[in-house]
């Protein structure tokens, strides 16, 4: 049972301190496409290591595996896995919890990925119906009072860029291919995707202390790696500009669901961190931090579950020879 513990140990530490301490890290910010990445990896190591659980707490299925698979001695697994009856209880406690969890997390991912799809639909079909084509096929300029710019994700030929008439009146040419790079860099990077997944994980677990950050960094870190994708393209001050003309001139509301905004979360901090430093590209140590976090997350759960296992492989072998020992010896003593 003490493999159970550590699983929902790890699920603690990676939904709790750790990921406030991602919350806070000044690199994420330097590298927020590879900072998205790694808090994929660490809201995947939280649900591997509670469904390494669901199957450890299974225990009957799970010992007659380890069993078969390590030629191991069975009682010797079971008082490896199996514990006592109050660390099952434990155990079967936190697979109610898990249970809940996951049902949670379900319903609200297909009722939030049917809004949000209907929501986008709705958005394009008006864009398409009303909106001003340009030359590029995936832009569209709308009638409107207030500046705006959004993407509407679709794949396969139905991504949009939305432009409002005031927001095209509002910049200048530089500033507004910057907003379209901006926008671009949504939809290539399906920032739609990641977000929405941050938010059923955020809403399945949050309410019990883990992962409680993930969403919103998620969403100010897409923010930063379209802003730079921008930069790259058209010069961070002009990105900054273009940014500070839209946000302080009463814009449309941005964060609609599912359609990243230029006008997105954190305004005032994303213009200072344009100003202040060069837009850096993802060395090759931050590079390589994010699969590093996704192998370590997907990795550890089943290495701990399998490691009494692995202490314990050919016992049977061992418990079988040491039997054979003593059965002449009890023979001649009878006779």
């Amino acid at each position: 049972m003490s493999v159970i513990a550590a699983l929902i140990a790890e699920v603690f530490l990676l939904g709790g301190p750790f990921a406030w301490w991602l919350a806070r890290s000044a690199w994420a910010g330097r590298h927020p496409q590879t900072a998205i990445r790694v808090w994929h990896a660490t809201a995947a190591g939280v649900l591997v290591s509670l469904a390494t659980v669901l199957i450890l707490v299974a225990h009957d299925v799970w010992e007659h595996a380890m069993v078969w698979l390590f030629h191991a001695d069975k009682p010797l697994i079971h008082a490896a896995y199996g514990g006592t009856w109050m660390a099952r209880g434990i155990g079967e406690a936190a697979l109610l919890l898990l249970l809940g969890g996951a049902s949670a997390m379900a319903v609200v991912a297909i009722r939030r990925f049917l809004s949000q799809r209907r929501a986008r639909d709705r958005f394009r079909l008006a864009v398409d119906t009303s909106g001003s084509e340009t030359d590029d096929p995936r832009v569209r300029v709308m009638d409107h009072e207030n500046p705006a710019a959004f993407c509407i994700p679709g794949g396969r030929g139905r991504d949009r860029i939305v432009i409002t008439t005031a927001a095209r009146t509002l910049l200048s040419a530089e500033q507004m291919a910057a907003t379209l790079e901006h926008e671009r860099a949504h939809l290539h990077l399906r920032h739609h995707r990641t977000i929405l997944a941050a938010e059923v994980v955020t809403t399945g677990f949050g309410p019990f202390g883990l992962l409680r950050p993930y969403a919103d960094q998620v969403r100010r870190l897409a923010e930063l790696a379209a802003d730079d994708r921008a930069s790259h393209a058209h010069g961070r001050l002009t990105v900054a500009a273009a940014l500070l003309e839209m946000g302080s001139a009463n814009p449309v509301p941005s964060g609609l669901d599912g359609m990243p905004a230029l006008t997105g979360p954190d305004v005032g901090g994303r213009i200072r961190r344009l100003i202040a430093a060069p837009a850096r590209r993802t060395s090759a140590p931050a590079g390589l931090l994010a699969p590093a976090a996704l192998l370590v997350a997907l990795i550890a759960p089943p290495a701990v579950a399998l490691a009494p296992a692995v202490l314990l492989m050919d016992t049977a072998h061992a418990q079988q020879a040491l039997g054979a020992d003593h059965a002449p010896a009890t023979g001649s003593r009878a006779r």
